[in-house]
């Protein structure tokens, strides 16, 4: 029964991340409540569970990444790869115990700038129209920082660097959407290969993939879908949910 509530867990977190991110909130409870995993392996075992709904949801929104410049593409992928790898080593020989106190902050402010990120997003075009170097660096900088956070844990992940990227001067929500999936993919694929040399459960993960695969595709097909404002709501919505429940477990609950 455990397993089997994990796996609609994962369905559900995988469709989740495909519209905005905060699958990880769902799955890293479940793993730790109904499995009984302790938070360092639930973490390892949520994050190479769910990626392959993340992979599902990049095939579902290829048509999109032909609008979003190749040079965004290629680059921030690799600030991604770096910056994953090293947040996963750095799990695998500290505590999460510090970091945690930081996940609340982190969300707070990237959900107030992904609150404002279509004026971003129009002063960012106008401003930096021409990518300088000086300007892809800056936003490269975010990426990395919010890279590390998602090899090291990575709930809210999603809401982090949608927040980001407003400031790459991308104003169509579903390209920032489709960018997301893809970093994300590489983020946590670099992530999960690192974490095959940690305490995996792999009873729970590969159940979890399996079930991942579906509702990544099907969250990124209803995320396309909808329309930009109600998708825009989603998105600030788990920003403030996340938000409020990091800030209560990190500072409330004791």
């Amino acid at each position: 029964m455990p397993l089997l509530l994990v796996m609609l867990v994962a369905l559900i977190a995988s469709a989740i991340n495909a519209f905005a991110g905060g699958g990880t909130f769902l799955t890293f409870p479940a793993l730790t409540g109904l499995a009984g995993l302790s938070e360092k392996v639930a973490n390892m075992t949520s994050t190479l569970g769910i990626w392959p709904g993340t992979a599902a949801s990049v095939v579902a929104a290829r048509s999109d990444f032909r609008r979003i410049p190749r040079s965004i593409l290629i680059g921030y992928g690799l600030t991604s790869l770096i910056g994953g790898g090293l947040g996963s080593v750095l799990l695998l020989v500290t505590s999460a115990q510090t970091f945690r106190l930081v996940v609340p902050w982190l969300l707070a402010a990237a959900t107030i700038i992904f609150a404002c990120s279509k004026p971003i997003a129009r002063w960012a075009g106008r401003q930096h129209g021409d990518r300088s170097l000086k300007w892809t660096l800056f936003v490269g900088f975010i990426q990395f920082f919010i890279a590390v956070y998602g090899g090291y844990f990575g709930a809210g992940i999603g809401v982090l660097m949608l927040a980001g990227l407003s400031f790459a001067g991308l104003e169509d929500i579903r390209q920032m959407n489709a960018l997301k999936v893809l970093l994300g993919m590489i983020i946590n694929g670099l992530a999960s290969i690192v974490f095959m040399f940690g305490p995996i459960d792999w009873h729970y993960a590969l159940s979890m993939a399996a079930a991942a695969t579906v509702g990544g595709f099907l969250g990124m097909k209803l995320a396309r879908r909808a329309p930009q404002s109600a998708l825009r709501g989603i998105i600030l919505a788990i920003g403030v949910l996340l938000t409020g429940i990091y800030f209560y477990k990190a500072y409330g609950a004791g």
